[in-house]
């Protein structure tokens, strides 16, 4: 009879060792692939090199017509808004593939404004249809008709500080 309830006690146990081997501890991690940087990118270098051609062709313009002071510079998100948009972009807009950014200007503030920029998101331009290819035109995608934007990043410190800040 000990033998039994020995044997009993042994295969239950092994059942239970079993169990969670098998469903819990042999589990491999879900892979993440590797994802390529995006297109695009940018030394720091040229983004220094985009900001003084800015400076030299287009500063003193815009400063001539904004508010009070020269114009804003540059306009920051926070990674957090900016998940959070692109988020709802998804999830209200299932065609939705990029965002358009484009410069506006902000007359909240005062008579002739300052420089800010938003973004809206762009689906394929032909309904239905999937861009030609990930290298596609910007031609090839047009901004989804009535789509909330963001805007009201917070601009540069000091609102005229070139790059980097």
């Amino acid at each position: 009879m000990k033998n039994l309830g020995s044997l009993f006690l042994g295969l239950i146990l092994g059942a239970i060792a079993a169990y969670f081997y098998f469903n819990n501890f042999n589990q491999t991690p879900p892979m993440s692939t590797p994802s390529s940087p995006p297109r695009g990118i940018i030394t720091s270098t040229e983004a220094k090199k985009l900001s003084d051609n800015w400076t030299d062709l287009r500063k003193s313009v815009n400063d001539s017509v904004a508010f009070n002071e020269g114009d804003n510079r540059s306009s920051w998100y926070s990674l957090d808004d900016l998940s959070s948009f692109i988020e709802s972009v998804k999830k209200e807009h299932p065609k939705a593939d990029g965002l358009r950014f484009y410069l506006g200007v902000d007359t909240t503030v005062g008579e002739g404004g300052y420089t800010t920029i938003f973004m809206v998101p762009t689906q394929p331009k032909t309904e239905g249809a999937e861009p030609k290819s990930k290298l596609a035109a910007s031609s090839d995608h047009e901004d989804i008709s009535g789509a909330n934007g963001l805007d009201r990043g917070f601009s540069g410190h000091p609102p005229t500080a070139s790059y980097p800040q």
